[in-house]
């Protein structure tokens, strides 16, 4: 089925709907915790999107670069701001699949502030919309 007209939000749309949950990776500087004092808006901007996607399901994994020392506290820091982690820098304990587990982490969307962070957003905020308007006509249709 066909739900936007943008191949990507269409694919993740899907993934969602046929899963009942997506899994997103996301980095941590300057994409959720803000490094720079300029672009905390933005961060804020992402959190807010990913709790929003949290209660429609989702796995959520941390992405990052920071140091062994430093992942120590990662989890903890992420889950003070509401987001429920399923992952460090690895997959989620319940994954059965043998991909995502020799160095990459499989997930359906990146989030990065160095990978396009102002696409990684609008994308995941474009099917997040189309996934509620999806639910909401086939629980409609079911009443």
């Amino acid at each position: 089925m066909r739900y936007h007209a943008n191949f990507y939000v269409n694919r993740l749309v899907s993934e969602w709907l046929e899963n009942d949950k997506i899994i997103i990776a996301c980095d941590l500087d300057d994409t959720i915790i803000p490094k720079n004092n300029e672009i905390k808006t933005n961060c804020d901007k992402m959190v807010k999107l990913i709790l929003d996607c949290q209660k429609e399901g989702i796995i959520f994994l941390i992405n990052t670069a920071r140091s062994k020392e430093q992942l120590k506290t990662v989890k903890e820091e992420v889950e003070n701001l509401g987001i429920k982690v399923h992952g460090v820098n690895e997959m989620h304990p319940e994954w059965n699949k043998d991909y995502g587990v020799n160095g990459k982490l499989y997930a359906n969307i990146f989030l990065d502030d160095r990978g396009g962070f102002w696409d990684s957003y609008w994308t995941l905020f474009t099917t997040l919309t189309h996934v509620k308007i999806n639910r909401k006509k086939i629980s409609t249709s079911n009443d």
